[in-house]
């Protein structure tokens, strides 16, 4: 398939889905920079390892900055706990060239995907079609 093909299919897959679907895209696409980015300090591939850990960086950020604190009560506020965390420990990894930092944080980003799977798949849970956090993220490689 042509890049722009690619391109146009990842665009029609965004466009296209339910908001549980673009909160697990967002989580597939963290926990893949995040794995890069450690294979890039274990490579010592600096400058492509800050890349990958400000995108991974920004995919966090508009998934908190998503949060509705009023709706969401302590769901939202214990996920803005975690989201937080995550974000401090990819800046600790990008400064201090930490892997254990990016291992915390995919952990948690994993974990947290495995939960929305779970409420993806049940249901009687409704969830708001927001596109804060959905659109402004750039899925793309």
């Amino acid at each position: 398939m042509k890049p722009q093909n690619i391109d146009s299919y990842k665009k029609m897959q965004i466009e296209t889905a339910d908001p549980a679907t673009l909160i697990l895209m967002l989580f597939d696409r963290a926990i893949v920079l995040l794995d890069k980015a450690k294979n890039e300090i274990l490579e010592k591939q600096y400058e492509e390892k800050g890349c990958s850990l400000t995108k991974a960086n920004e995919i966090i950020a508009e998934l908190a900055a998503s949060l509705d604190m009023e709706k969401g009560g302590e769901i939202a506020t214990s996920l803005s706990r975690l989201y937080n965390f995550v974000i401090r420990e990819i800046i600790d990894a990008d400064i201090n060239l930490n892997t254990n930092a990016i291992d915390n944080a995919r952990r948690i980003v994993s974990e947290l995907r495995e939960s929305w799977v779970s409420i993806k798949d049940y249901p009687n849970v409704e969830l708001q079609n927001s596109d804060t956090a959905t659109t402004k993220v750039d899925l793309s490689g």
